[in-house]
């Protein structure tokens, strides 16, 4: 039904203006350039009707999808046409099924969403982003006409679980001159105050001697704003291990720093953050000889920063990681503590560190996995700063932290076979049940600054074999691999064979 009054008796209108009422969100200029092509003479109500369409439409691009425009009845002899903007208030807000997060603080989370608002959905997406960047929750709106005239009823549909996660772990990643085995466990809540606030706390200790391995850390996460975390963590450290052949190195040291977390822009399918970080490390280590004890503390405040960077496709997993720190000289322990600690090290040191992950799903099923891994430094570093070589996250086949070096790079190519339960899915979280065999090659070289006599300048590892891993039912895990190594190290001859095992469960 047309909204001019005898609209059979009309062909031809004379607009002069379009009289806009309601249009609150809107800049009065942004409304008179939308309907400005559709005025002056010989116009038709189709103009009108493109008029109301492109004012709406102005609306939708701005965020604003409940807003619709209505052309009222009138009269248009005048030359006068009214359009009104329907703003599609938010009526009643509801949230449904959460159960460890309280409503009140979910509705807060959303303010976009509050009853009496035009609700502006650009802004509402990147709440519900925010609202979801939580593991153990996640929030769907679901928007329909209201039950007063002209609102809309939100519900947030809330599935969660509970945030408390803890999980212990059994492996032989031992070093050289020390028991193989190492206990891990782990206790974290994810939604302290029921502000989303994380707290954790970790260890790892050497069950058959605890002088072998002895690590305790802890962290407090707290979310300041939709897109900025800041976390504090600190590690604490005791540990005697016999490294230098007749003589002992006990190593004893804290590490506390702060770190500010910045979620980037994101698109579908690609996530990126932003980390800052300041820390505060402090070692002391004596080196006993004999009867001799040489004593090297050392104390320093490095500086960070770090890009992370995700990519998920329909078959296919990437993710990449890349972190600068330096420290400045001046700052901490002088040149005598660095020198007793490492010949030539001093407190001026630059390092970047890097690597990239990708994983393939195959046709079959199967699946193909690829990992490089570098560091990069200005100098000679302290031990605490080198990166480390040898064992399950760099080459297989030798005990972790075989050789260790200022500069390193480190690559694993691996070839995964189709689940033998569940769905095979190179996305991680994806399938409660999973079982593959894999075949693998690792190779690595490491590099010193300045070595002394008898020491190697570099190292060089290399290894192939074959293992499993398995889930199940989300919460019980397990790996094993069986490799050979190519380049003899002292703790381990080429053509040896070496088994590393994990197992571990999480709630």
């Amino acid at each position: 039904m047309s909204p001019f009054s005898s609209a059979q008796e009309i062909t031809s209108l004379d607009i002069r203006e379009y009289r806009v009422e309601g249009a609150k969100r809107l800049p009065r200029l942004e409304v008179e350039e939308a309907v400005y092509p559709y005025l002056g003479p010989g116009r038709s109500p189709e103009d009108v009707e493109a008029a109301r369409v492109a004012l709406e439409k102005v609306y939708h691009d701005k965020g604003f999808q409940t807003v619709s425009v209505v052309v009222p009845q009138q009269d248009p002899r005048r030359g006068i046409i009214r359009l009104e903007v329907v703003e599609g208030k938010v009526g009643r807000l509801r949230v449904h099924g959460a159960r460890f997060f309280l409503p009140s603080r979910i509705k807060a989370e959303a303010p976009s969403l509050a009853e009496g608002n035009v609700p502006d959905m650009k802004q509402v997406e990147k709440e519900i982003v925010g609202l979801n960047r939580l593991g153990d929750r996640r929030v769907t709106p679901v928007l329909r006409a209201g039950v007063e005239p002209g609102t809309v009823d939100i519900d947030l549909n809330v599935e969660d679980k509970n945030p408390l996660h803890g999980s212990i772990e059994l492996n032989n990643r031992y070093s050289a001159n020390t028991t193989p085995l190492r206990l891990n466990g782990s206790i974290s809540h994810g939604n302290l105050y029921q502000l989303g606030h994380t707290g954790g706390l970790s260890f790892q200790v050497a069950p058959e001697n605890t002088d072998d391995a002895r690590v305790f850390s802890g962290y407090y996460l707290a979310r300041v704003s939709g897109g900025v975390s800041l976390m504090l963590q600190a590690t604490r450290q005791d540990s005697d291990v016999s490294t230098l052949g007749g003589a002992s190195s006990v190593g004893r040291g804290h590490t506390v720093g702060l770190q500010a977390m910045i979620d980037l822009p994101s698109r579908d399918s690609f996530y990126q953050t932003l980390s800052l970080g300041l820390d505060y490390k402090h070692f002391a280590e004596d080196i006993v000889i004999g009867k001799d004890t040489i004593s090297s503390p050392i104390e320093y405040w490095p500086l960070s920063a770090n890009y992370g960077a995700t990519w998920v496709a329909e078959k296919a997993f990437t993710e990449m990681n890349l972190s600068l720190a330096f420290h400045l000289r001046g700052v901490g322990s002088g040149e005598t503590d660095y020198g007793n600690k490492r010949y030539n090290a001093d407190g001026n040191f630059v390092i970047l560190r890097g690597d990239v992950a990708h994983t393939r799903d195959l046709a079959d099923g199967s699946q193909l996995f690829g990992k490089v891994q570098y560091q990069l430094g200005n100098r000679p570093l302290v031990n605490n700063e080198q990166i480390a070589g040898g064992g399950l996250g760099t080459v297989r086949g030798y005990l972790e932290s075989t050789a260790l070096g200022d500069n390193g790079f480190f690559g694993t190519f691996e070839w995964r076979s189709r689940s033998l339960m569940g769905i095979s899915d190179s996305r991680p979280g994806t399938t409660p049940n999973e079982w593959r065999f894999h075949t693998f090659a690792d190779a690595g070289l490491v590099g010193i600054y300045d070595p002394v006599p008898g020491q190697r300048k570099r190292h060089g590892l290399a290894s192939a074999g074959a293992g499993t891993r398995f889930k199940f039912k989300d919460h019980f895990n397990g790996s094993v691999d069986v490799a050979v190594p190519f380049i003899g190290q002292p703790d381990a001859e080429a053509g040896d064979v070496r088994i590393t095992f994990r197992g571990w469960a999480d709630f």
